[in-house]
């Protein structure tokens, strides 16, 4: 049985006598895709889909270790044989990494404050720079915000990335709690998040608003499973034959739908769809 290790440290793993590095996993919390469930184990669809990618490419005794974003990002930039989910593709990032291929969509973060706050309501992203945006360090937001002008530790600050969220008590998952407490002390104007968390089910707040969405509606936040560029090659050569069998033949795109009798996730999980006819 695969292991799942909830930890802000991640053992290391070197060269012994000349054998290969082992394939290893990191990712973060990503509410509805990949959660933590009463027991500490991380669960979810996309959690699911890399479980499949690695059993197909035989490496099922690798592990996933979650942690902070910020740290996940920098091991699979500088280490070897590092797997990283989910993550955003973009033109910056198109040549950091391996890209394995894409697990499901999501729109696009937005800048969220507080309701109440009226000064915020401006009308372009532009003008929003006179706030401070606070941010997940090497996010897709982030970086995006940084390429508009934002300024780091001037308009654009990074937040460390929370490993818990709240849950009410019939278990639905709440707002990341971080964030909030940034926003009602002040030490941050906006936020980046993506809305369908902080608004989630029963957790919606009504003192909280999505001034900026952060992107094109018609085109949502594909994200990926990619590896390190100085992986060993018959690594990324199996995850990537993996995935595309399992693409190709359905079983990621089932994975992702699960029960969905609503069809909430029709649109996310079109990302995984067979290209081939």
């Amino acid at each position: 049985m695969r292991i799942f290790l909830l930890s802000l440290t991640f053992l290391i793993s070197t060269l012994v006598n000349g054998e290969p590095h082992p394939l290893r996993v990191v990712s973060e919390i990503l509410p509805p895709f990949q959660t933590i469930n009463d027991g500490g184990e991380f669960q979810g669809k996309a959690v699911d889909m890399v479980n499949a990618i690695l059993d197909k490419a035989g490496y099922n005794e690798a592990t996933i270790a979650v942690m902070p974003w910020a740290r996940a990002y920098k091991k699979a930039q500088k280490e070897t044989n590092v797997a990283i989910f989910s993550l955003a593709y973009s033109e910056k990032r198109s040549t950091l990494f391996h890209w394995v291929g894409a697990l499901y969509a999501l729109e696009r973060s937005s800048l969220i404050g507080l309701k109440r706050r009226d000064d915020l309501n401006v009308p372009t992203l532009e003008e929003a720079k006179k706030f401070r945006v606070c941010s997940e360090l090497d996010t897709h937001s982030y970086q995006y915000l940084k390429s508009l002008g934002y300024e780091p530790n001037k308009n654009l600050l990074s937040v460390r990335s929370v490993l818990s969220t709240y849950r009410t008590d019939n278990g639905g998952i709440a707002r990341p709690a971080l964030n909030l407490t940034l926003l009602n002390a002040k030490k941050c104007d906006y936020v980046t998040g993506l809305w369908s968390i902080y608004a989630y089910s029963e957790n919606a707040d009504q003192s909280l608003k999505p001034f900026f969405y952060l992107g094109q509606p018609s085109k949502p936040l594909v994200l990926h499973l990619a590896i390190s560029l100085n992986s060993d090659q018959a690594v990324i050569d199996n995850l990537k034959t993996a995935y595309k069998t399992l693409r190709e033949n359905g079983e990621l795109h089932r994975i992702c739908i699960g029960n969905d009798s609503a069809k909430l996730y029709e649109r996310s999980c079109k990302a995984t769809l067979p290209t081939s006819k």
